[in-house]
């Protein structure tokens, strides 16, 4: 791909992460096989995948266990088929906010959230971000590339 095109990649992926509110959360059992989970989606102030998740959760306890999952955003095509939507596979490991963090993340959360706005004070919830290590963009048939942390995150 010429390099238009691979930054058109990564405009597109980056546009694709941004505008998400929700995404597939594949996690790791204890007992070593996978679970996978629909969790709300923001993004941080560089553009880093932001959770808000129930300490409760199956998927929460796994990833204080094991911080690696994977995190997959689906967009929407106009076609039937949904192969043909482009999607976002992210890789990495789940780090959680400390206080400092969560103070410039939850606006963030909640403006794509609104219904959130007190789960991380009444209920057991707190922030994560995703720590992308590597990135799949696959825009439709025959068009994918392998995209870094560099290209999905704006310096700070």
């Amino acid at each position: 791909m010429a390099s238009t095109e691979k930054k058109q990649s990564i405009d597109a992926a980056r546009e694709l992460l941004a505008q998400t509110r929700a995404a597939a959360l594949g996690s790791i059992n204890s007992d070593g096989s996978p679970l996978v989970t629909l969790v709300a989606v923001a993004t941080t102030e560089d553009g880093a995948p932001l959770l808000l998740l129930s300490q409760i959760a199956a998927h929460t306890q796994n990833l204080l266990r094991e911080p690696r999952v994977s995190l997959l955003i689906e967009g929407t095509s106009d076609d039937d088929d949904p192969m043909t939507a482009p999607r976002l596979s992210l890789n990495g490991q789940i780090v959680a906010l400390d206080e400092d963090q969560i103070i410039s993340a939850k606006p963030r959360f909640i403006e794509k959230h609104p219904g959130s706005v007190a789960y991380d004070t009444e209920l057991d919830f707190h922030y994560y971000r995703l720590a992308i290590e590597s990135a799949r963009f696959n825009q439709g048939f025959g068009r994918f590339r392998k995209l870094g942390p560099g290209d999905l995150l704006s310096a700070r």
